[in-house]
């Protein structure tokens, strides 16, 4: 496969950083003992950026592109976009460089790491790289989620801060909580509905769902020790991983209140044909992306 590039900008950043929310992954990652996705009835893909050790995917959109990240030789985390045949790099970062989100006008959201030693969330749109800060000074910005009116998702933290979520609506930043505890955003739908998730008191891992007027519901799977929404597709089925009480991570869906456990390691994502994207560790021990498409 052909390796494209999309170059932003100088490399100034000496430091390899990492956002919080992709450490909390890597620790999820090692940790748990993942089920096999041959037991469910999908195409399984993996994602291997050219020049990758590890790679992660994060997003995808209707038409066919998914977006995530990879560590080269360097030990440097690049974004990548991937149309089903071609990888293009995205690089703006000596040291860290997310791909996070992508809607159907094929405009890329993610982070990266700027000279101040902060993240900085990015648009990216034909081609232009476009910065974005939610909180101002002394503050990192993350972009998780964008949907085709424009409207995005993330989070942002101040160092040693609690982290809140926020929704850009029209070019208004809305900073929310739930109930005051860490929390998330990691996706959002055509209604803006935004699904995500928080930390409570007890350092347990729950999954909400914020309605588009900002009624905000916890949701947890059925008997499980975690659970983490991570995406929401257009028919308002919510995806993400919730973790047993053996330790066992598992991909899930849930439609109109209804769970259902879907067998795929770390699901990140999921478009409105229910194709998956997510990572997972194969048998040498690396990390790699995947796209699965069911049958």
């Amino acid at each position: 496969m052909k390796l494209a590039n999309i170059s932003i900008g100088k490399n100034p950043v000496h430091e390899t950083a990492r956002s919080a929310a992709l450490m909390l992954l890597l620790l999820f990652l090692l940790t748990l003992t993942l089920p096999h996705a041959q037991a469910q009835k999908f195409t399984f893909k993996r994602l291997n950026p050219p020049g990758s050790t590890y790679s992660f995917a994060f997003g995808l959109n209707n038409n066919g592109k998914v977006v995530g990240s990879f560590v080269n030789a360097n030990n440097v985390y690049e974004g990548f976009i991937y149309d089903g045949a071609t990888y293009k790099k995205i690089s703006q970062s000596a040291s860290l460089t997310e791909a996070n989100g992508v809607n159907d006008n094929n405009i890329v959201v993610g982070d990266y790491i700027g000279k101040d030693q902060l993240s900085h969330g990015f648009f990216l749109r034909d081609g232009q790289f476009i910065p974005f800060d939610a909180s101002g000074n002394n503050a990192s910005t993350y972009i998780y989620a964008i949907n085709n009116a424009g409207n995005f998702v993330g989070y942002t933290q101040k160092q040693g801060e609690r982290a809140n979520a926020y929704v850009n609506l029209g070019g208004t930043v809305k900073h929310f909580t739930f109930q005051g505890n860490y929390t998330f955003a990691f996706g959002i739908d055509s209604k803006n509905e935004i699904v995500g998730w928080f930390i409570d008191s007890s350092f347990l891992v729950h999954g909400f769902y914020r309605g588009a007027g900002g009624k905000m519901t916890q949701i947890d799977y059925p008997g499980a020790a975690t659970t983490e929404c991570v995406g929401i597709n257009d028919s308002g089925e919510i995806t993400g991983l919730y973790v047993d009480t053996k330790n066992v991570a598992h991909g899930f869906v849930r439609n109109k209140g209804k769970f259902r456990t879907v067998s795929l390691p770390d699901v990140a994502g999921i478009n409105n044909a229910g194709v998956f994207v997510g990572s997972y560790i194969a048998k040498n021990k690396k990390n790699y992306g995947y796209i699965a498409t069911p049958l």
